[in-house]
Protein backbone atom coordinates (compact mmCIF):
# COMPACT_ATOMS: atom_id res chain seq x y z
CA UNK A 1 0.00 0.00 0.00
CA UNK A 2 1.31 3.70 -1.10
CA UNK A 3 1.27 6.12 1.17
CA UNK A 4 0.38 9.44 -0.06
CA UNK A 5 3.57 11.38 -0.96
CA UNK A 6 4.37 7.72 -3.22
CA UNK A 7 1.13 7.61 -4.70
CA UNK A 8 1.14 11.24 -5.42
CA UNK A 9 4.15 10.76 -7.12
CA UNK A 10 2.77 7.30 -8.74
CA UNK A 11 0.32 9.68 -10.38
CA UNK A 12 2.38 12.44 -11.19
CA UNK A 13 4.38 10.16 -12.89
CA UNK A 14 1.72 8.55 -15.35
CA UNK A 15 0.51 11.49 -16.36
CA UNK A 16 3.90 13.42 -17.26
CA UNK A 17 4.45 9.90 -19.11
CA UNK A 18 0.73 9.58 -21.32
CA UNK A 19 1.83 14.02 -22.04
CA UNK A 20 5.43 13.35 -23.21
CA UNK A 21 3.59 10.93 -25.35
CA UNK A 22 5.56 7.85 -23.74
CA UNK A 23 3.33 4.73 -22.59
CA UNK A 24 2.39 4.57 -18.51
CA UNK A 25 1.68 1.76 -16.70
CA UNK A 26 -1.98 2.09 -17.13
CA UNK A 27 -3.84 5.38 -18.93
CA UNK A 28 -4.51 7.91 -16.49
CA UNK A 29 -7.80 9.01 -15.46
CA UNK A 30 -8.76 12.62 -15.19
CA UNK A 31 -12.15 14.19 -13.09
CA UNK A 32 -13.89 17.69 -14.39
CA UNK A 33 -16.43 17.81 -12.21
CA UNK A 34 -17.37 20.88 -9.47
CA UNK A 35 -21.75 20.77 -8.92
CA UNK A 36 -21.71 16.70 -8.90
CA UNK A 37 -19.62 16.87 -5.95
CA UNK A 38 -22.07 18.79 -3.86
CA UNK A 39 -24.99 16.81 -5.14
CA UNK A 40 -22.95 13.72 -4.38
CA UNK A 41 -22.05 14.95 -1.12
CA UNK A 42 -25.64 16.43 -0.44
CA UNK A 43 -24.07 19.78 0.22
CA UNK A 44 -26.32 22.76 -1.25
CA UNK A 45 -24.69 24.92 -3.90
CA UNK A 46 -25.02 28.11 -1.78
CA UNK A 47 -22.88 26.04 0.94
CA UNK A 48 -20.80 24.59 -1.42
CA UNK A 49 -19.95 28.04 -2.90
CA UNK A 50 -19.85 29.92 0.67
CA UNK A 51 -16.28 28.90 1.55
CA UNK A 52 -14.29 27.62 -1.65
CA UNK A 53 -10.95 25.54 0.75
CA UNK A 54 -14.12 23.71 2.48
CA UNK A 55 -15.52 23.47 -1.20
CA UNK A 56 -12.18 21.54 -2.26
CA UNK A 57 -12.89 19.06 1.09
CA UNK A 58 -15.95 18.20 -0.14
CA UNK A 59 -15.01 16.98 -3.66
CA UNK A 60 -12.03 14.97 -1.99
CA UNK A 61 -15.01 13.11 0.22
CA UNK A 62 -16.75 12.28 -2.69
CA UNK A 63 -13.61 11.25 -4.93
CA UNK A 64 -13.51 8.93 -1.73
CA UNK A 65 -16.50 7.32 -2.61
CA UNK A 66 -15.86 7.12 -6.32
CA UNK A 67 -12.73 5.53 -6.92
CA UNK A 68 -8.37 6.20 -7.55
CA UNK A 69 -8.14 9.43 -10.15
CA UNK A 70 -4.49 10.86 -11.42
CA UNK A 71 -5.63 14.23 -11.42
CA UNK A 72 -8.73 16.31 -11.06
CA UNK A 73 -8.94 19.74 -13.74
CA UNK A 74 -10.96 22.00 -11.29
CA UNK A 75 -10.06 21.81 -7.60
CA UNK A 76 -12.74 24.16 -6.83
CA UNK A 77 -15.83 25.59 -8.43
CA UNK A 78 -14.52 28.58 -10.42
CA UNK A 79 -18.14 29.98 -11.17
CA UNK A 80 -16.77 33.23 -8.86
CA UNK A 81 -14.63 33.91 -11.68
CA UNK A 82 -16.92 33.64 -14.68
CA UNK A 83 -18.37 37.26 -14.50
CA UNK A 84 -15.32 38.76 -15.11
CA UNK A 85 -13.94 36.62 -17.90
CA UNK A 86 -16.73 36.88 -20.24
CA UNK A 87 -18.74 40.17 -19.22
CA UNK A 88 -21.71 38.19 -17.84
CA UNK A 89 -23.96 38.48 -15.08
CA UNK A 90 -23.78 35.27 -13.25
CA UNK A 91 -26.58 34.06 -10.86
CA UNK A 92 -25.70 32.42 -7.55
CA UNK A 93 -26.94 29.83 -5.79
CA UNK A 94 -28.35 31.41 -2.15
CA UNK A 95 -28.30 34.91 -4.20
CA UNK A 96 -29.98 35.69 -6.85
CA UNK A 97 -31.02 31.91 -7.27
CA UNK A 98 -33.00 29.41 -5.26
CA UNK A 99 -30.05 27.55 -2.27
CA UNK A 100 -29.59 24.13 -4.60
CA UNK A 101 -30.01 25.67 -8.14
CA UNK A 102 -27.26 25.27 -10.73
CA UNK A 103 -25.36 28.56 -11.14
CA UNK A 104 -25.85 30.55 -14.24
CA UNK A 105 -24.45 33.28 -16.69
CA UNK A 106 -26.55 35.73 -18.08
CA UNK A 107 -24.66 36.90 -21.07
CA UNK A 108 -25.19 41.39 -22.19
CA UNK A 109 -22.70 41.81 -24.64
CA UNK A 110 -21.94 45.04 -23.19
CA UNK A 111 -19.48 46.37 -25.94
CA UNK A 112 -20.56 48.65 -28.95
CA UNK A 113 -18.23 48.99 -32.20
CA UNK A 114 -17.20 51.97 -31.20
CA UNK A 115 -15.10 50.69 -28.00
CA UNK A 116 -12.94 49.14 -30.08
CA UNK A 117 -11.38 52.36 -30.21
CA UNK A 118 -11.43 52.82 -26.47
CA UNK A 119 -9.73 49.51 -26.42
CA UNK A 120 -6.95 50.71 -29.16
CA UNK A 121 -6.51 53.61 -27.30
CA UNK A 122 -5.93 52.44 -23.96
CA UNK A 123 -5.80 48.65 -23.77
CA UNK A 124 -8.03 45.92 -22.58
CA UNK A 125 -7.86 46.13 -19.01
CA UNK A 126 -8.36 49.67 -19.02
CA UNK A 127 -11.97 48.86 -20.87
CA UNK A 128 -12.61 45.82 -18.66
CA UNK A 129 -12.84 48.28 -15.67
CA UNK A 130 -15.28 50.91 -17.72
CA UNK A 131 -17.37 47.60 -18.30
CA UNK A 132 -17.30 46.55 -14.52
CA UNK A 133 -18.09 49.46 -12.94
CA UNK A 134 -21.04 50.66 -15.72
CA UNK A 135 -22.38 46.86 -16.17
CA UNK A 136 -21.46 44.54 -13.84
CA UNK A 137 -20.74 45.11 -10.08
CA UNK A 138 -20.52 42.33 -8.56
CA UNK A 139 -17.92 40.77 -11.31
CA UNK A 140 -14.46 42.41 -9.37
CA UNK A 141 -16.31 40.81 -5.81
CA UNK A 142 -16.67 37.64 -6.96
CA UNK A 143 -13.32 37.27 -8.70
CA UNK A 144 -11.50 38.59 -5.32
CA UNK A 145 -13.41 35.88 -3.60
CA UNK A 146 -12.32 33.39 -6.05
CA UNK A 147 -8.70 35.09 -5.98
CA UNK A 148 -8.09 35.42 -2.21
CA UNK A 149 -8.92 31.72 -1.64
CA UNK A 150 -6.64 29.67 0.33
CA UNK A 151 -5.11 28.68 -2.76
CA UNK A 152 -1.96 26.56 -0.73
CA UNK A 153 -4.20 24.88 1.17
CA UNK A 154 -6.50 23.97 -1.59
CA UNK A 155 -3.30 22.37 -3.46
CA UNK A 156 -2.10 20.72 -0.14
CA UNK A 157 -5.79 18.92 0.38
CA UNK A 158 -5.44 17.48 -3.06
CA UNK A 159 -1.67 16.35 -2.52
CA UNK A 160 -2.21 15.36 0.43
CA UNK A 161 -4.28 12.68 -1.06
CA UNK A 162 -2.39 11.77 -3.70
CA UNK A 163 -4.44 13.69 -6.72
CA UNK A 164 -2.18 15.87 -8.78
CA UNK A 165 -3.90 18.93 -9.00
CA UNK A 166 -3.98 19.16 -12.79
CA UNK A 167 -5.10 22.73 -13.70
CA UNK A 168 -5.70 25.49 -11.15
CA UNK A 169 -4.90 28.25 -13.58
CA UNK A 170 -8.14 28.82 -15.78
CA UNK A 171 -7.71 30.89 -18.65
CA UNK A 172 -10.10 32.08 -21.78
CA UNK A 173 -8.52 32.71 -24.73
CA UNK A 174 -8.45 36.00 -26.66
CA UNK A 175 -11.16 35.75 -29.52
CA UNK A 176 -13.72 33.78 -27.01
CA UNK A 177 -13.22 37.18 -24.76
CA UNK A 178 -13.86 39.99 -27.26
CA UNK A 179 -17.03 37.52 -28.42
CA UNK A 180 -17.82 37.59 -25.05
CA UNK A 181 -17.55 41.23 -24.32
CA UNK A 182 -19.28 41.87 -28.32
CA UNK A 183 -22.12 39.57 -28.46
CA UNK A 184 -21.36 36.12 -30.96
CA UNK A 185 -23.42 37.41 -33.54
CA UNK A 186 -22.12 41.33 -33.55
CA UNK A 187 -18.61 39.96 -33.86
CA UNK A 188 -19.54 37.72 -36.74
CA UNK A 189 -20.25 40.85 -38.22
CA UNK A 190 -17.56 42.35 -37.53
CA UNK A 191 -15.30 40.23 -39.06
CA UNK A 192 -16.84 41.16 -42.38
CA UNK A 193 -17.06 45.06 -41.69
CA UNK A 194 -13.85 45.87 -39.48
CA UNK A 195 -11.39 43.03 -39.89
CA UNK A 196 -8.55 45.10 -39.35
CA UNK A 197 -9.88 46.61 -36.41
CA UNK A 198 -10.68 43.47 -34.96
CA UNK A 199 -7.61 41.97 -35.73
CA UNK A 200 -5.76 44.72 -33.61
CA UNK A 201 -8.15 44.18 -30.62
CA UNK A 202 -7.33 40.44 -30.37
CA UNK A 203 -3.94 41.38 -30.34
CA UNK A 204 -4.02 43.83 -27.50
CA UNK A 205 -6.27 41.17 -25.52
CA UNK A 206 -3.29 38.27 -26.86
CA UNK A 207 -0.82 40.56 -25.28
CA UNK A 208 -2.23 41.92 -21.65
CA UNK A 209 -3.35 38.57 -21.12
CA UNK A 210 -0.37 36.46 -21.74
CA UNK A 211 1.51 39.09 -19.47
CA UNK A 212 -1.07 37.70 -16.57
CA UNK A 213 -0.60 34.28 -17.40
CA UNK A 214 3.17 34.23 -17.09
CA UNK A 215 3.15 36.33 -14.08
CA UNK A 216 0.51 33.70 -12.63
CA UNK A 217 2.44 30.41 -13.74
CA UNK A 218 5.97 32.20 -11.90
CA UNK A 219 3.71 32.70 -8.63
CA UNK A 220 1.86 29.47 -8.68
CA UNK A 221 4.00 27.01 -11.13
CA UNK A 222 1.00 25.05 -12.39
CA UNK A 223 1.18 21.29 -13.51
CA UNK A 224 -0.69 22.49 -16.57
CA UNK A 225 -2.99 25.66 -17.29
CA UNK A 226 -6.33 25.42 -18.46
CA UNK A 227 -6.80 27.26 -22.24
CA UNK A 228 -10.56 26.90 -22.90
CA UNK A 229 -11.93 27.65 -25.86
CA UNK A 230 -15.14 27.57 -27.81
CA UNK A 231 -16.41 30.00 -30.03
CA UNK A 232 -13.18 30.43 -31.30
CA UNK A 233 -14.06 26.56 -32.97
CA UNK A 234 -13.10 26.32 -36.56
CA UNK A 235 -16.93 24.96 -37.00
CA UNK A 236 -17.71 29.07 -36.66
CA UNK A 237 -15.69 30.19 -39.62
CA UNK A 238 -14.09 29.79 -42.85
CA UNK A 239 -11.01 28.11 -42.82
CA UNK A 240 -9.21 31.91 -43.93
CA UNK A 241 -11.19 33.96 -41.38
CA UNK A 242 -9.73 30.84 -38.51
CA UNK A 243 -6.06 30.60 -39.81
CA UNK A 244 -6.48 34.92 -39.49
CA UNK A 245 -8.36 35.37 -36.24
CA UNK A 246 -7.74 32.11 -34.18
CA UNK A 247 -5.25 30.44 -34.52
CA UNK A 248 -1.93 32.40 -34.50
CA UNK A 249 -3.72 34.06 -31.03
CA UNK A 250 -4.13 30.41 -29.37
CA UNK A 251 -0.81 29.32 -30.64
CA UNK A 252 1.03 32.71 -29.24
CA UNK A 253 -0.91 32.39 -25.87
CA UNK A 254 -0.18 28.00 -25.54
CA UNK A 255 3.83 28.87 -26.36
CA UNK A 256 3.68 31.64 -23.56
CA UNK A 257 2.46 28.73 -21.54
CA UNK A 258 5.29 26.68 -22.13
CA UNK A 259 7.88 28.70 -22.58
CA UNK A 260 6.91 29.63 -18.99
CA UNK A 261 7.11 26.26 -17.39
CA UNK A 262 3.57 24.62 -17.60
CA UNK A 263 1.48 21.97 -19.79
CA UNK A 264 -1.10 23.61 -21.88
CA UNK A 265 -4.22 21.92 -21.30
CA UNK A 266 -6.12 22.62 -24.51
CA UNK A 267 -10.08 22.10 -23.09
CA UNK A 268 -11.42 23.05 -26.32
CA UNK A 269 -15.38 22.59 -26.57
CA UNK A 270 -17.35 22.65 -29.85
CA UNK A 271 -16.12 21.20 -33.10
CA UNK A 272 -12.83 21.22 -33.61
CA UNK A 273 -12.26 18.42 -36.17
CA UNK A 274 -10.82 21.21 -38.81
CA UNK A 275 -8.33 22.14 -36.72
CA UNK A 276 -6.45 18.98 -35.78
CA UNK A 277 -3.70 19.01 -38.51
CA UNK A 278 -2.66 22.46 -37.33
CA UNK A 279 -2.10 21.24 -33.96
CA UNK A 280 0.93 20.09 -35.30
CA UNK A 281 2.29 23.31 -35.35
CA UNK A 282 2.17 23.51 -31.69
CA UNK A 283 4.71 22.18 -29.00
CA UNK A 284 5.33 18.52 -29.40
CA UNK A 285 4.90 16.13 -25.62
CA UNK A 286 3.58 19.66 -24.08
CA UNK A 287 -0.05 20.06 -24.80
CA UNK A 288 -2.91 18.10 -23.86
CA UNK A 289 -5.78 18.66 -26.83
CA UNK A 290 -9.03 18.20 -24.36
CA UNK A 291 -12.69 17.36 -26.28
CA UNK A 292 -16.17 18.03 -25.39
CA UNK A 293 -17.47 14.71 -27.55
CA UNK A 294 -17.61 16.98 -30.43
CA UNK A 295 -14.24 16.89 -31.95
CA UNK A 296 -13.33 13.21 -33.56
CA UNK A 297 -10.57 11.95 -31.41
CA UNK A 298 -10.12 9.21 -33.60
CA UNK A 299 -9.05 11.55 -36.31
CA UNK A 300 -6.85 13.56 -33.89
CA UNK A 301 -4.91 10.02 -32.40
CA UNK A 302 -4.52 9.29 -36.08
CA UNK A 303 -2.81 12.93 -36.59
CA UNK A 304 -1.76 14.00 -33.65
CA UNK A 305 0.18 10.13 -32.26
CA UNK A 306 3.44 11.21 -31.39
CA UNK A 307 2.98 14.52 -30.93
CA UNK A 308 0.20 15.83 -28.65
CA UNK A 309 -1.44 13.73 -25.92
CA UNK A 310 -5.45 13.20 -26.36
CA UNK A 311 -7.76 13.55 -22.94
CA UNK A 312 -11.46 12.71 -22.77
CA UNK A 313 -14.11 11.82 -24.34
CA UNK A 314 -16.84 10.58 -22.26
CA UNK A 315 -20.11 12.10 -23.03
CA UNK A 316 -21.41 14.19 -20.33
CA UNK A 317 -25.01 12.79 -21.21
CA UNK A 318 -23.85 9.25 -20.72
CA UNK A 319 -22.85 10.11 -17.53
CA UNK A 320 -26.25 11.83 -16.92
CA UNK A 321 -28.46 8.96 -18.47
CA UNK A 322 -26.81 6.29 -19.20
CA UNK A 323 -25.57 2.95 -17.44
CA UNK A 324 -22.70 2.01 -15.64
CA UNK A 325 -21.77 -0.74 -17.80
CA UNK A 326 -22.60 1.23 -21.40
CA UNK A 327 -20.14 4.04 -19.43
CA UNK A 328 -17.44 1.19 -18.48
CA UNK A 329 -17.79 -0.53 -22.16
CA UNK A 330 -17.68 2.93 -24.01
CA UNK A 331 -14.92 4.15 -21.47
CA UNK A 332 -13.06 0.69 -22.32
CA UNK A 333 -13.21 1.29 -25.71
CA UNK A 334 -11.50 4.88 -26.09
CA UNK A 335 -8.44 3.29 -23.68
CA UNK A 336 -8.18 0.23 -25.90
CA UNK A 337 -8.56 2.58 -28.91
CA UNK A 338 -6.54 5.66 -28.42
CA UNK A 339 -4.48 4.62 -25.51
CA UNK A 340 -1.89 3.47 -24.11
CA UNK A 341 0.52 5.82 -25.22
CA UNK A 342 -0.65 9.68 -25.40
CA UNK A 343 -3.86 9.31 -23.99
CA UNK A 344 -5.81 10.55 -20.69
CA UNK A 345 -9.39 9.07 -19.85
CA UNK A 346 -11.51 12.03 -18.48
CA UNK A 347 -15.05 13.46 -19.20
CA UNK A 348 -15.94 15.47 -22.12
CA UNK A 349 -16.01 18.92 -20.74
CA UNK A 350 -17.38 18.31 -17.04
CA UNK A 351 -19.75 16.02 -15.12
CA UNK A 352 -22.49 17.47 -15.29
CA UNK A 353 -24.42 18.22 -11.95
CA UNK A 354 -27.09 15.23 -12.49
CA UNK A 355 -24.49 12.75 -13.17
CA UNK A 356 -24.89 9.15 -11.11
CA UNK A 357 -22.08 8.52 -8.85
CA UNK A 358 -22.43 5.14 -10.13
CA UNK A 359 -21.49 5.98 -14.11
CA UNK A 360 -18.40 8.16 -12.82
CA UNK A 361 -17.47 4.97 -10.98
CA UNK A 362 -17.72 2.92 -13.73
CA UNK A 363 -15.65 5.50 -15.70
CA UNK A 364 -12.77 5.91 -13.64
CA UNK A 365 -12.94 1.86 -12.85
CA UNK A 366 -11.94 1.11 -16.96
CA UNK A 367 -9.13 2.81 -16.60
CA UNK A 368 -7.77 1.58 -12.95
CA UNK A 369 -9.18 -2.42 -13.47
CA UNK A 370 -10.68 -1.65 -9.82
Amino acid sequence: MENSQQLFGTHFNRLTTAISLGTPDRVPVILAADSFFARHMGVSLADYLEDLEVSSQTNLKSLAQLGEIDGIQYLVPCVHALGAATFAKVKLPGRELPPDAQWQIDEISPMSAEDYDVILDKGFTYYQQLVFEKYLPLAVPDLQKYISSDWQKIVTNYVNAGIVPFSPLIFGVPFDVLSSARGMANLTKDLYRIPDKVEAVIDIITTEMIAVIKGQIEQIKPFAVFTGATRCAPEYMSAKMWERFSLPFLKRQVEAVIDSGSYALLHWDNNWTRAIEYLQEFPKGKCILSSDSNTDLYKAKQVLRGHMCIMGDVPAAMLALGTPDEVYQYSSKLITDLGPDGFILAVGCCTPLNAKPENVKAMIAAATGK
